[in-house]
This record gives structure tokens, sequence and C-alpha cells, in this order.
């Protein structure tokens, strides 16, 4: 076979690198995404990106991935020996994985580093979108919290809000575009962009207009008006350009994930491309994964306990002691013989909080099949243990996967039993509207449904990512949260536990992306007139 054709790809605001992982599979049809630049501000986010370009390098220059990576994400390796071992793949990871802040990084220095990344490439694509917290409907409020903190009135807290730069770093996005000319952009982000606001203007219809034409919209003097320098906006739903917004969201369960998260993706093309009449092949429609499998086949584990002695003994005995017995015969029959049932597993099974030895050669093949997550290479689960809980919360994570796999839905506060009732003012009723605050606190993930969106607040104490099975009683592992973003099985994520979750959270999902890539794959299989291989 004929080396392929190479197209190269920039990523921006690229978090751990969900969105460049599934540009850069590659389906063997004569044309490869090459990831050549990703640009993020956190440190371990960065690593993990640098990590991840280490491993690509070997799949880009056809030789198998070294076993000394493999020693270093199961620990028996440092960095350093594992970096000095290969360094020309070391070297190439430093340079694509570029740790830079945009809109504070001078734009020079972020410039050159574009330039020297598409040297000796034709056209190129960019990926990636501005951070969330801005547009998020949980971030507006927090955010605007903040400032009436420290503003003296409400006129000056909201002018704080506008002036946020978070609310304009799509602009760093549209310079990058009007200087550089990407055949191709896809930008990213949550769905509270479509009803965003500053200055109590609708900010999407503004970003769709400026991305349409971002040098006018850099410099509203400019006068040059060539095709080269506009772009069509087009819908991964529909492939046509629309004048409903809804169309550029998409809904990640009706595509094949095991996961409910919508976002709004943009299909950027450039208008001398645009204009040679291609054929766009929109996002198919599949059958969704549902979470148990997505996750089932992964080693179980138990809950730890973070305020008392640890140990198998003493979570089970726990687990099974007279005051959990009261609050169990005040519960639906049905639930009850589901606890009961747990307890009975739970008194043969020998679990435990981490999964370290557990081979392969006992691996079950998840739905996305071998090609996607697995690696015949690993023998270890990575990123697979779980995290400490209070015994009380463990006991009311038992209530609620327990209440989940008899009802079939996750339990409101209002559902609980009174003596599991968290200690919490938050936890009561509004005395003038009834209203009864976070009544969604806890929240299972349901093995026979896709789960709710993983954010990044799974790093915050794991509550709305309550494991479906009532033996295991805790939240959701970082390698679990990542197979639900679909991430492969050999993606390893840097920094300790938190920042682990933190960035998968904010990940756009790898097999989502794969889909958006061979959209785009389609188009260059027209510009540049190439018939696919096999």
């Amino acid at each position: 076979m004929s080396s392929p054709i190479i197209i190269p790809v920039i990523d921006l605001f690229a978090g751990p690198g969900g969105l460049n992982e599934g540009f850069s599979f590659d389906d063997h049809s004569g044309l490869r995404f090459k990831s050549v630049l990703s640009i993020e501000m956190d440190s371990h986010a960065h690593d993990t990106l640098e990590l991840r370009a280490f491993y690509r390098y070997f799949l880009y220059v056809g030789q198998e991935v070294p076993e000394e990576y493999y020693q270093y994400v199961l620990g028996k390796l440092t960095k350093k020996e594992l970096y000095d071992k290969y360094v020309d793949a070391a070297s190439a990871a430093r340079k694509e994985a570029y740790q830079a802040t945009l809109g504070q990084t001078p734009d020079a220095d972020i410039q050159k580093r574009i330039s020297d990344a598409l040297t000796g490439y034709g056209d190129w694509v960019l990926i990636g979108g501005p951070p969330c917290q801005a547009y998020s409907l949980a971030g507006r409020v927090k955010n605007m919290g903040v400032y009436r903190s420290q503003a003296s009135s409400e006129e000056e807290a909201k002018e704080l809000f506008d002036n946020d730069l978070r609310q304009t770093l799509y602009l760093q996005y549209l310079k990058i575009i009007a200087k550089n000319h990407p055949a191709i952009f896809v930008m990213e982000n949550v769905r509270g962009i479509l009803s965003a606001k500053v200055r109590g203007e609708r900010i999407f219809p503004k970003i769709l207009r400026d991305l349409k034409n971002p040098i006018l919209a850099i410099d509203p003097k400019s006068k040059d008006d060539s095709h080269r320098n506009k772009y069509r906006i087009l819908s991964f739903v529909t492939g046509n350009e629309t004048n409903q917004d809804t169309d550029y969201l998409i809904r990640s369960e009706e595509y094949g994930l095991p996961q409910a998260r919508h976002r709004v993706i943009l299909l950027g093309i450039r208008e001398d491309i645009y204009l040679t009449g291609l054929t766009i092949t929109p996002l198919e429609k599949s059958k969704s994964m549902t979470v148990q499998e997505a996750i089932g086949d992964l080693p179980e584990l138990r809950s730890v306990f973070s305020d008392m002695r640890d140990s198998l003994c003493v979570w089970r005995a726990y687990l099974s002691s007279s005051a959990l017995q009261k609050w169990v015969k005040s519960l639906n029959p049905t639930i009850q013989n589901v606890i009961e049932n747990a307890e009975n597993i739970r008194k043969c099974k020998e679990l435990h909080p981490i999964a370290s030895t557990q081979a392969y050669d006992v691996y079950k093949t998840p739905n996305l099949g071998v090609k996607w997550y697995a690696d015949p290479h690993l023998t270890s689960y990575l990123n697979h243990e779980s995290r400490s809980h209070m015994h009380t919360d463990v006991r009311r994570y038992l209530f609620v996967s327990a209440y989940g796999a008899a009802m079939k839905i996750s339990p409101l506060l209002c559902d609980f039993p009174i003596l599991l009732l968290p200690k919490h003012n938050n936890v009561l009723r509004d005395n003038d509207t009834g209203e009864q605050k976070f009544a969604d606190r806890f929240k299972v993930q349901l093995a026979n449904e896709p789960s709710s969106t993983v954010t990044s607040h799974i790093s915050k104490d794991g509550h709305y990512f309550i494991h479906y099975d009532p033996v295991q009683c805790r939240s959701l592992t970082v390698r679990e949260a990542a197979r639900l973003q679909t991430f492969p099985d050999n993606y390893f994520f840097e920094g300790n536990r938190t920042e682990q979750y933190h960035q998968v959270g904010n990940a756009v999902p790898p097999y989502l992306a794969k889909q958006l890539a061979d959209v785009v794959r389609g188009i260059f299989r027209q510009i540049l007139n190439i018939q696919v291989e096999g």
C-alpha cells in the first residue's frame, strides 16, 4: 500500500487531547490526520498531551509502541528513563505539546509555534474550543456570584462578567483562523453557548458572524474580501448550512456513545474550498451504548473509607451493621431485595480498592471493539482505583445504587430514608416555596442507559457519578469515567487522581471526535480527488 496522504492538525484549548485523539485514529483509507501541535495551559493536561504525543510518534513512523511505555504507565519506569531511551520520540512529543495560555502568552510566540508546525504542509485542520465555564449555565451563575462579591454594585458585577477574558477567548481562536487560513476548523463548546448573553445580547449569532469572516471580525476596517478569508459554517448533524441553532447541537448518545453528552460543534469550511461543490456527509446515527456495556467488564472494586479505619472486614461489617438494617426495613420490598442480594454477594467477594494485577487474558471486549478501547499489550487497567468516601456516604451509595437497580431511575433526596439524609442546610426544603435544593445531590449511573454528562465536577466528590452495582458502593473510577468518555484503555492521564478526573471531565469524547474526523476526511478526499482504499 502506498504511503497515506498526511493532513496536519492543530488543537487549541486541547485539554487532555480527546478531540485530537479521535482525529489521530488511522482508518487506513489512504488519508491520515496527524497532530502537529496541541496548545494547553494546564500543566497536568499538558503532561498527558505530551505523553500521548510520545505514544503516537511510533504509530506515525510505523513502529510498535515500545514496552517501556507500558512500564512507565504502570509506575515501573520514570519518565526521564523512558524519554532518555527514546530521544527522537521524546523530542517530537515536546515539540508537539505546547504549554501556553492563549490570551496571555505573546501572540508572536503562538504564531511561531504554529508556523513551525505547519512547515512543509499544505492545507490543514484547526480543532478545539474555548473553555466552557463562561458559557455553561452553571458557570455563568457561579461567575456572577464571584463578581458580586468583588463589586460594589450589581452594575459593576455585570461589567466584570462581561469583560471576563473567558467570554472572549474565542477571539483567540478567531485570530489564529484569520492569520493562518485553515482549510477546515472544528469548534466545540457547551450547549449553554446557544443561550449565553454578553451585555444583554446573545453571543452565538455574533460568534457565527465572526467565524464566517474572521479578518473582518478582527479588523472591521479590513477591505480584504476574498473567498480564502471567509468560511461557511455547517452542521455536522445535517451536513448543511443552517439557520436553526439547535442543528449545531450534537447529542452523543445518538452516535453510539455511552453518555448523554450534548455539545455545540461547528464545522467551518474555507469558502474557496466550499464553492468547489462539495458534498458533505453528515454524522450517521447509531444505537447508544449503555453504562454497563462500557464499564461492566472492568474489575470490581470496593469503596474505601476516608474517615475511619479501612479494611475489607471493616467495610463488610459496616455495611452489614444493625444500623443499616433499620433503614433497609423502611424501603420498598423491591429495593430491600436488591440490597439483601448485594449483601449475600458481598460476603463472598474478595473485593479490592484497586485493580493492579488484572491480566488482559480475562479482558472482555467492549462493544466499541478491540480496535478502539483495548490494547493487548496492557497487563493492567490504568487509572482504575476507588476513591475514598466518608462512611456515611458509602451507605448512601448503597441505597442509591440499589434504588436505581430496582426502580430504573436515580432517587431524589425526597426518596431517601430519613436516617440517610445528609445533615446539610441545602437538604432542607425552602419554607416559602417547598422546593428542595440540590434534590439530585446523589445520582446513580443506571446500568442499562447511557450515563449523564461526565463533567469536571466528578473531581469534587463523585456524588453525581455513583456506580450502578450495589456490591461496590462507590463512585466511578477515573478509568470508568474515561470509558464513558470513550478514551482507549492505554490512554494514561497524568497528575494526581483529582487532576485526572478533571481532565477526563473536560474532554471531548474521542469516539465522537473520530466520527467528526470521518466527516472532515470525506471533505479532503473530495478536495484531493482521492478514492477510499479497501
